[in-house]
């Protein structure tokens, strides 16, 4: 079959239909501003579809042949101007929010889109810095003295010197064989240009694979705006470049050429699941939801359904998805809304299916796990690229990937103290501070943290308190939201209950794969409120559009709860309940309550349920005797235990004092004397030791370092 080519018009009669859609347009008059705050300002921005609605056919050939296109669009933007300084030549034309048709995704980039318009999404990963690149470069002809002027490619990795003193410039016409160049810096003009690397976005991978990327050419004053971790929409012309490796024998030239894009305009994602599309029927479906006091509930059950139990937990997660709301104060004080989450239990409970499954079902969802993760790995780091030159660049680690999403790590216990205390820094203040190889920089990491960690020996212990039992620093323990405990404890009642649940769950698969030939043996289970995708989207929606405020209701529910909680710590020689962190926890979950609810007021109810799991949470792992302790969270060491330490720390003394040194033995049973047992006399010198606070001067005595 024979397709007829189109016969596209000569550029002068672009220049003319570029000028009747300015006109139309009405944007003579920023083409002006433009002229007068030149240098400053140079980029008139044009929307796509204000030139596909004015003149559709220069929309197409716009896609087809950009540069010729775009040039004639300048040349328009000249013939506007009044007077025609030399401003004029400086103005650029950016074309924004190119069609669907245009949007490519990184890994179907093909052949066919050389030299076209496209427009790529992604998220940045790496930027160089913002150096002058040679855009008209000037020779000196030793032979002559008469200088030649050489125009360089934009995106070429070869600078380009004559061949000839060209007789057409007014030279002496004898080649690079017969005489010599000299290049003059002073007479040669340049344009700030800047590398960036554009990676595809990490929810829009598919099972393992790896994310790929894009290099674009951002220059003049499109340059400077952007660091890693941006989301932002490159629109620009798609180049190859051909790769070129040194030998002994010279430069080898591949038949295979890398890509570029020329960059032309960038958008940036600045609200939240932008990139999530919501149909007219789907909001009417949302909507529906709203203010449903069992809206949590239903998306409770819906939350990895196949996860049987852990209702409470699922609860925490579900608000999680929806956040608080970020405040800004008027001295510049930012309060974040993100609420962190933390899962310590036993093996076998399901917590990593769970975290899998949230970082499915979230909207901008990034899963690592704590084994293979470092600290450079989780925040940023430096490496020297040649995609720089050879020079120091930022890539951005994974909780800058996760900004506006949400992070998952699993097996938060299993990486080093070192990685860990990463993590400091984006759970408190959301972002990431960098220092390494000269370059200074700080990277937001505005995402909800969701975290799973096993106990201390592997499985919680009856005999201990569960709060002795989790092997993470106070200073990051401190930080999460809501922490909950999952213990594996059997009973006959809830084994048999969840042991039904399980397999009536194979069963379900075992029908769902009947319609592939193997035997069923079991009917599909019921329909779930909120499908994965649909679960995605209201989300997306919720954040998107609702930002709710307290009631009075509200306000005073928070406030006698935190009140009656601090009472109990009024008593002499009684540990702190709560702090204020848990009150602002409090707010945040009573935010994400009325998010969940489509709601733009916080009610009573709301502060009810936050209370609610705020208290749940505080009694399982930050109890001690009976008591609500928060120096369990914030210190590591609860009241009663510093108490005791106390005592012990005055029996040695007092021991050594005596004596010169001291026993284990003798130690034990002074402290017997004064109601501490021995195993817990025990344990409190064994962790003096640890801290090196005691010293054996020789075997089995003992003396205090710092006496």
């Amino acid at each position: 079959m024979v397709v007829a080519s189109r016969t596209l018009p000569a550029p002068p009669e672009f220049v003319s239909r570029w000028m009747a859609i300015l006109e139309e347009g009405e944007l003579r008059p920023r083409i002006l501003e433009l002229a007068d705050r030149f240098p400053e300002e140079r980029s008139l921005l044009v929307p796509f579809s204000l030139i596909e609605g004015a003149d559709t056919g220069l929309a197409d050939v716009l896609l087809e042949r950009p540069e010729e296109v775009l040039a004639s669009g300048q040349k328009a933007m000249r013939e506007l101007l009044p007077v025609a300084g030399p401003e004029a030549e400086g103005l650029r034309v950016r074309v924004t929010g190119l069609p669907a048709t245009a949007r490519s995704v990184i890994r179907e980039v093909r052949e066919a889109d050389l030299n076209r318009f496209i427009a790529i999404d992604g998220i940045v990963r790496k930027a160089t810095e913002v150096r002058p690149q040679i855009r008209e470069a000037v020779f000196s002809c030793v032979a002559c003295r008469h200088e030649i002027h050489e125009t360089q490619e934009d995106g070429s990795m070869v600078f380009r010197e004559p061949l000839e003193c060209d007789v057409a410039q007014g030279g002496c016409g004898k080649p690079a064989g017969r005489t010599r160049f000299r290049l003059l810096p002073e007479k040669s003009t340049y344009v700030d240009s800047q590398r960036i690397e554009i990676q595809e976005n990490p929810e829009t991978l598919k099972g393992g694979a790896h994310p790929q990327g894009m290099t674009v050419l951002l220059t003049e004053d499109l340059t400077g705006k952007v660091i890693p971790g941006n989301r932002v929409v490159a629109n620009g012309v798609l180049k190859s470049l051909q790769r070129a490796t040194q030998s002994r024998g010279g430069v080898v030239r591949s038949v295979t050429f890398d890509l570029m894009m020329i960059g032309n305009s960038l958008e940036f994602k600045k609200t939240e699941f932008d990139e999530i599309p919501i149909t007219e029927e789907e909001e009417q479906l949302f909507l529906q939801f709203k203010d449903d006091p069992a809206i949590v509930d239903k998306i409770v059950l819906s939350l990895a359904p196949t996860i049987k139990g852990m209702e409470e937990e699922k609860e925490a997660i579900a608000l999680q998805l929806f956040g608080g709301v970020e405040k800004r104060h008027p001295d510049g004080v930012r309060v974040r809304g993100d609420i962190h989450v933390l899962l310590v239990g036993d093996p076998g409970t399901a917590k990593s299916q769970l975290l899998r499954y949230v970082a499915d079902v979230a909207p901008r969802g990034v899963y690592t796990s704590g084994k293979g993760t470092t600290a450079a790995g989780l925040t940023a780091a430096a490496v020297k690229d040649d995609f720089a030159g050879g020079r120091w660049v930022l890539e951005a680690g994974m909780l800058v990937l996760a900004d506006g999403g949400i992070a998952v790590v699993d097996e938060l216990d299993k990486m080093t103290p070192e990685d860990r205390s990463a993590m400091h820094e984006a759970l408190e203040q959301q972002t990431v501070s960098v220092s390494k190889a000269g370059i200074t920089a700080t990277l937001n990491a505005r995402c909800p943290v969701l975290a799973a960690a096993n106990p201390k020996w592997g499985r919680f212990t009856r005999d201990k308190p569960i709060s002795e039992q989790i092997d993470l620093p106070p200073t990051l323990l401190s930080r999460f939201d809501v922490i909950y405990s999952i213990q594996d404890k059997p009973d006959q009642k809830k084994d048999r209950i969840l042991a039904s649940r399980i397999l009536a769950s194979h069963r379900e698969g075992e029908a769902r794969a009947a319609s592939f030939g193997f035997p069923s043996s079991g009917a599909v289970g019921p329909t779930l409120p909120f499908a994965p995708d649909q679960l995605r989207k209201y989300i997306a929606y919720a954040r998107r559009t609702i930002r709710p405020v307290l009631s009075d209701e509200a306000l005073q529910t928070l406030e006698d709860f935190y009140v009656s909680v601090r009472k109990g710590g009024e008593e002499p020689n009684s540990p702190v309940p709560i702090t204020a962190r848990q009150l602002e926890a409090l707010v945040r979950l009573s935010e994400a309550c009325a998010k969940a609810r489509l709601s733009p007021v916080v009610s009573q109810e709301d502060a009810t349920r936050a209370t609610r799991i705020v208290e749940g949470f505080l009694k399982r792992v930050s109890t001690a005797e009976g008591k609500l302790d928060i120096d369990i969270l914030a210190t590591g060491v609860s009241h009663s235990q510093r108490e005791r330490l106390d005592v012990v720390t005055e029996v040695m003394r007092a021991l050594q004092e005596e004596k010169g040194a001291f026993s284990l033995d003798e130690v034990k049973d002074r402290c017997e004397r004064q109601g501490i047992p021995p195993p817990r006399t025990e344990a409190l010198f064994h962790a003096l030791r640890n801290q090196g606070e005691v010293m054996e001067s020789r075997p089995g005595v003992w003396q205090l370092v710092r006496f």
